[in-house]
């Protein structure tokens, strides 16, 4: 269950908030951050196996990418819904 919550957090919920910002005419970046803060709780939150840390070393590279990603999807939402309304 914690690795489709975090799929939907990497893909569906950036691309939903883009176009949620670019809808109410906000900066995408105000879209950004929130999706890339809802994508951190939700690889963060699940209960890590028993001896092991929640976040190790070798993980925060990985969530630095996927954060990109992140923010990427957050751009194209907007970016879509924005040339979507121009021609409408």
């Amino acid at each position: 269950m914690a690795e489709v919550a975090l799929l939907i957090a990497v893909i569906a919920i950036p691309l939903a908030i883009g176009a949620a910002t670019a809808y109410l005419g906000r900066p995408w970046w105000w879209g950004a951050v929130l999706a890339i803060v809802i994508f951190l709780i939700a690889a963060i939150a699940p209960p890590p196996e028993e001896g092991e840390s929640r976040v190790a070393a070798g993980d925060l590279v990985f969530l630095l990418v996927v954060a990109l990603f992140v923010a990427g999807l957050t751009w194209v939402g907007a970016w879509a819904v924005r040339r979507f309304r121009a021609t409408a």
